[in-house]
Parts: C-alpha cells; sequence; structure tokens
C-alpha cells in the first residue's frame, strides 16, 4: 500500500543528495585553494618578480624606494623566522613575496 503524502514533494535543490552534492564542491574548492597554496600551478612561480630583485648596491642606489622597501619587507620577514613563526621553507616563499611585492610597488628605474 503506497503512502498519501499531503504536502508537495520538496524542491530538487532541497533534497539531500544536493546539499550533499554542494557540501562535497565547496570542500573540494577549499582542498584546491590549499594545493594551489603550498605548490603553485604545475611549477610555475606564484611570484613572478623574484628573480629580478637587485643584488648589487649600486642597482639599489639607483632606486632608493626599492631598496628601502626590501630592506624593510625583507627584515620583517627574517625576523619572524628569527621568532620562529614561520620555518625556512615559508621563509623563502614569504622573502620571493615580499620581493615580488616592492618590485611591483617600485620598478627599476631605466
Amino acid at each position: 500500500m503506497a503512502k498519501n503524502r499531503s504536502g508537495p514533494e520538496s524542491p530538487l535543490l532541497d533534497r539531500p543528495v544536493a546539499r550533499l552534492s554542494a557540501l562535497a564542491v565547496a570542500g573540494a574548492a577549499v582542498l584546491a585553494i590549499v594545493w594551489i597554496g603550498r605548490v603553485g600551478f604545475a611549477g610555475v612561480a606564484l611570484t613572478p618578480f623574484e628573480h629580478l630583485a637587485p643584488d648589487d648596491a649600486e642597482a639599489l642606489a639607483q632606486n632608493p624606494q626599492l631598496a628601502a622597501c626590501l630592506t624593510e619587507r625583507i627584515g620583517a620577514v627574517d625576523q619572524m623566522r628569527k621568532d620562529r613563526v614561520i620555518d625556512d621553507t615559508q621563509h623563502d616563499a614569504f622573502k620571493a613575496r615580499a620581493v615580488s611585492y616592492c618590485r611591483a610597488q617600485f620598478p627599476p628605474q631605466r
């Protein structure tokens, strides 16, 4: 004998299967964000200006704003490692991001 439902059937998106599917998609998105943050995109650097950092004092003397930014940012990253807030792997990533930030803010003067 079939049950007689007196109310209307719930809409498709209100069903438990739809809600579990949405939860699975959200979880996959969070995992993807974490993975990209740790690994990057297939070996492509997330810090594109890291290799452009001037290494010599002459180049920094020509752009004092860049030199000040690098000194401040890299100093802060070094202090975080000294205080054991970050480990060596994080230090490298943070330092690269600091260089990228400074290079974007104060591009080299030619």
